[in-house]
């Protein structure tokens, strides 16, 4: 089973500002790396895992087209007619080591569930169209993509690498913005 260890942050982003060009979202800061592979550690036999960010997205799951053949500003919003949810689970099991027959009834387990969703009707902007622009209003959820790696403390007091690597793909927040472009009206 490959570990996912969703130990990011989770922020909520709720929308860019009105007329945004598309967003290159940032990856987010590391503070540190010091369970990075080949770096020192301080307790032989201590386990842990290295997470590394990689990419950070935005998944779209739904549009819709506006404009604005007005001569002022107009406010353009849209209700969500569909629920979308990206959701992500962990969990895990485990038995004790010992004697089999004290163990046999013995099982813990753990179990992980961030959710991330647009409600049914949810309200998308009010974003402001400019006069004689076009556009569309995209909503959808950012995902964070990064590797995991489980590391042991070795007797030397470096993290060694364990196991296979994982890669992972978290939804941090709702996203949405509007997209302008200039109107053929």
């Amino acid at each position: 089973m490959k570990r996912i260890i969703p130990a990011l942050g989770v922020s909520l982003l709720l929308a860019a500002p009105a007329q945004a060009q598309p967003y290159d979202f940032e990856l987010p800061q590391r503070w540190n790396e010091d369970l990075s592979p080949g770096s020192h550690c301080a307790t032989p036999g201590r386990t842990d895992t290295y997470v590394d960010a990689t990419r950070r997205w935005f998944k779209q799951t739904d549009a819709a087209s506006v404009g604005n053949d007005t001569e002022g500003p107009v406010p353009v919003e849209q209700r969500v007619k569909e629920k979308r949810v990206q959701t992500l689970e962990v969990s895990g099991t485990f038995t004790p080591k010992g004697d089999l027959v004290k163990n046999v009834s013995r099982a813990y387990g753990w179990n992980y569930v961030h959710e991330v969703s647009w409600s049914l009707n949810q309200v998308v902007g009010p974003y402001t169209l400019d006069a004689g622009k076009h556009g569309r209003l995209v909503w959808g959820f950012t995902m964070l993509d990064g590797d995991a790696q489980d590391v042991k403390c070795s007797e030397d007091q470096v993290w060694e690498a364990i196991g296979d690597a994982s890669s992972f793909s978290v939804p941090e927040a709702r996203y949405s913005e509007l997209r302008v472009e200039e109107s053929p009206l």
